[in-house]
């Protein structure tokens, strides 16, 4: 789930395209409630980050830490 979620950050911000919770949602297909308890601890591991913290919706962007993880699964 959280590789879904790290793919999904990263490919928005390639496409240079807002990426926020409900989005992430709909694209991997489960509830908020479940991506924001994923999210949560992977902001607070360091693999992606709020760009705006205090916004409405608040827009995510992977880290470089995130994409060395992608990486990692992209080799397997």
């Amino acid at each position: 789930m959280r590789v879904k979620l790290l793919h999904e950050i990263h490919k928005a911000g390639l496409e240079q395209k807002p990426c926020y919770l409900n989005m992430l949602a709909e694209k991997v297909g489960v509830s908020h409630v479940a991506v924001k308890k994923h999210l949560d601890l992977m902001i607070e591991e360091g693999y992606a980050r709020e760009i705006n913290p205090n916004g409405k919706p608040v827009y995510l962007e992977i880290t470089e830490k995130g994409i060395g993880v992608l990486n990692e699964f992209r080799k397997k």
